[in-house]
């Protein structure tokens, strides 16, 4: 009860939350679980060849996990390029290692700090401007490990309204937790490829209100064969809709045709107004700018457009389902940058004259000599 009690604290003033949530044991086992070659020798973290490139651990602990390079060591997988050295680095890298989706990170001996790391989900964003917005951690195979984030709120008469976009990996301590924030009243999901486990939480919180547009809803004979026909409220046409004071959607479709992002106002946030995009658009750590994978994506011209949508509505940041958050330092800001990520990724949707990575990348450090060289 005392740790339940935490986190309500950590809802009310974004303090931190420490029940245990499980931890993801070491492996010693040949094959699939065996280490990367290429992580660093002799570090007590390593990464399995299970990895699917995912990027969640390289946004949440950059200090020790980069990514493998096409030309050195293969390509498409995390791995340690960097012992945690500062306890603010290990507590990441133990985050990284709950929040994995594949169960790919682990420590050839028992870190002392990792079940109070397990437990610090839900994780507040940025305690002073996003005070009441939780990253959930958890990330899902089933949704190739994207992001899914808890916004606790309440409504005009100050009973609960909670809010989670996309669907996290069913944890049932974590759901314990969620409970003991009032439990989740409203679900929001992007499109159809990050529906996830949000049947098993629909099950835990009856009551729940799952929002999602009509044209990205499938059965279970479609790929990614999960029922989504009971999906409660299933919006149609081209919006918006204003499901409550300050709880906006867009339809902003291309990516998917039912492709949408929520808009949370300030007064819901306790601070900075939030666009919740999904797939849509992200700051890709690949490319190095504002994105919106067109290598995945069913219509790149549309989803430009859709990106533009989005000059005028009234937030600074992005919390995207893949890729990086990202903050506008204003509105100003905001519309630029928007008008000009839809601008390079309609004539340039793959990124060919794009900046590059924003993450470590196996080999760089010698490319880089033999180019100064």
């Amino acid at each position: 009860m005392r740790r339940a009690a935490a986190f309500l604290a950590l809802v009310g003033a974004a303090a931190g939350f420490r029940r245990p949530l499980g931890l993801r044991m070491a492996s010693t086992a040949t094959g699939p679980r065996a280490p990367h070659e290429a992580n660093v020798a002799n570090a007590n973290f390593y990464v399995d060849k299970r990895c699917i490139d995912c990027d969640v651990c390289r946004w949440m602990a950059p200090a020790a996990f980069g990514r493998t390079s096409p030309t050195v060591g293969g390509a498409g997988q995390s791995y340690v390029y960097a012992e945690p050295q500062t306890p603010e680095e290990k507590t990441a890298a133990l985050r990284a290692m709950s929040a994995c989706p594949t169960a790919s990170i682990h420590t050839r001996k028992p870190e002392a700090a990792a079940r109070d790391a397990a437990g610090s989900f839900p994780l507040v964003v940025d305690a002073a401007r996003l005070p009441r917005v939780f990253h959930l951690g958890y990330h899902s195979e089933a949704s190739f490990g994207a992001t899914s984030y808890f916004v606790a709120t309440k409504d005009a008469g100050g009973d609960p309204f909670n809010i989670m976009f996309d669907s996290p990996r069913y944890v049932p301590a974590l759901a314990k937790n969620l409970e003991a924030a009032g439990g989740v009243q409203l679900m929001v999901v992007s499109h159809k490829d990050d529906v996830a486990e949000m049947n098993k939480w629909k099950a835990r919180f009856p009551d729940m209100q799952r929002v999602m547009h009509a044209a990205d809803v499938r059965g279970e004979d479609r790929w990614p064969y999960i029922d989504m026909t009971g999906v409660e409220q299933q919006l149609t046409g081209d919006g918006p809709w204003e499901l409550a004071p300050g709880v906006k959607v867009v339809h902003t479709p291309g990516h998917s045709a039912g492709s949408i992002t929520l808009i949370l106002s300030g007064s819901v946030t306790g601070g900075d107004g939030v666009a919740f995009t999904g797939d849509h658009l992200a700051l890709s750590a690949r490319l190095g700018r504002l994105d919106g994978f067109a290598a995945y994506g069913d219509d790149h011209k549309l989803q430009a457009d859709s990106m533009e949508k989005l000059v005028d509505e009234d937030f600074l940041w992005v919390l995207p389902g893949h890729g990086r958050r990202l903050r506008f330092e204003d509105a100003a800001a905001r519309e630029r940058e928007l008008r000009e990520a839809g601008a390079a990724f309609r004539t340039d949707p793959r990124g060919k004259s794009a900046p590059g990575p924003l993450f470590h990348v196996l080999g760089q450090e010698q490319a880089n000599v033999e180019a100064q060289g």
